[in-house]
């Protein structure tokens, strides 16, 4: 018996993660600004949306973008507050591959749709794309 092909994680790109993150920062700094200014209202808003926008940052840094598994074709692009994951490749009746600069699936009606690849990292795509087979045609 051979052992299980290793799952390939596809990390966020940095900057995503990063921005959200600092956009969080600062939504954060302009409530405390508001809550402490003369008027102290107005910042519940800003208050949800730095919330928001801090947690969608940490997720993004602590969850991967996506994660290929070799062994059954099984793409799964992750949800980030874990509700629903996108299943995509063989358990969709799909193929997966890679024609030298997209990832591509052929739907089972012999359509094909490309696959959001802009917010994975570029290095863990490459691996990624190097386990799918190219396109032949």
């Amino acid at each position: 018996m051979h052992p299980a092909a290793p799952l390939i994680k596809v990390r966020h790109r940095p900057a995503v993660p990063a921005v959200m993150t600092a956009l969080g920062a600062l939504t954060l700094v302009g409530a405390i600004t508001l809550m402490t200014g003369p008027a102290g209202t107005g910042a519940v808003g800003f208050l949800l949306a730095a919330v928001i926008s801090l947690t969608i940052g940490a997720l993004q840094f602590a969850k991967p973008y996506c994660v290929f598994e070799p062994a059954t074709g099984t793409l799964r692009l992750i949800d980030l507050f874990g509700h629903r994951d996108k299943v995509l490749g063989a358990p969709a009746g799909e193929l997966l591959f890679f024609n030298g600069r997209n990832l591509i699936r052929v739907l089972p009606d012999g359509a094909s749709a490309p696959v959001k690849t802009w917010p994975g990292h570029p290095a863990d795509l490459r691996r990624l794309s190097a386990a799918l087979p190219g396109h032949h045609a």
